[in-house]
């Protein structure tokens, strides 16, 4: 949502939003040491003046994009999940095929990158990807296990460890060799063999 809502334009928000697609862009192919507004602005077809109308620096931007990013994955999981029934099979294949296509994209693995390598200089920006990205996809699991665990479903006596636990399942060893660039695509069909075999392990292991 455009902060400036009720207060700006809708072509205010519709601007600040063309920035950022062009920000986003721009660190994806340079990263964020040689992305300069500049590049930024030329991207995003506005003047640098009106980058700097919207954001205060070149940092704001980079955390404006990392903010976007998280808060579309939350967007985006809650879209895929609106339609999955209750049976923790389907729940669970749901959460880890979407979260594993967005985590192996090309441009949340960039970006991934990038907030390691500037995480000492900028920590809000580590901060804001763990508690907004990963810490957010680990509540939503912990809130399905403790609903099945409070049916009978599933036996789950500690809902967030055991919500990292299948987090990791499900990640395998791709999201590693992504980031690494040793996993070449196409990977949906990895994708989708490695989070089955993950829900068939979690689910077993805590069948009542």
């Amino acid at each position: 949502m455009c902060p400036h809502a009720g207060l700006a334009s809708d072509a205010a928000c519709a601007k600040r939003r063309q920035i950022l697609d062009g920000a986003r862009q721009v660190f994806s192919e340079h990263g964020y040491e040689r992305a300069s507004v500049d590049q930024i602005a030329a991207r995003a077809g506005v003047s640098k003046a009106t980058v700097y109308n919207h954001f205060r620096d070149k940092q704001a931007l980079f955390v404006a994009v990392v903010v976007g990013s998280c808060d579309e994955f939350r967007e985006g999981l809650a879209f895929h999940l609106s339609g999955t029934g209750d049976a923790p099979e389907t729940v669970l294949r749901a959460i880890g095929e979407h979260f594993m296509a967005r985590s192996l994209s090309a441009p949340v693995v960039s970006l991934y990158r990038q907030t390691i390598a500037e995480a000492e200089r900028i920590p809000e920006v580590g901060r804001m990807v763990f508690e907004r990205g990963t810490l957010a996809l680990q509540q939503v699991v912990a809130g399905h296990l403790r609903r099945w665990n409070d049916e009978g479903t599933l036996r789950i006596e500690d809902p967030p460890s055991a919500a990292v636990a299948f987090i990791a399942l499900c990640q395998g060893d791709l999201v590693i060799r992504r980031r690494l660039g040793v996993l070449a695509d196409p990977v949906d069909a990895q994708i989708r063999e490695t989070v089955a075999r993950a829900v068939d392990i979690f689910v077993l292991a805590h069948r009542p």
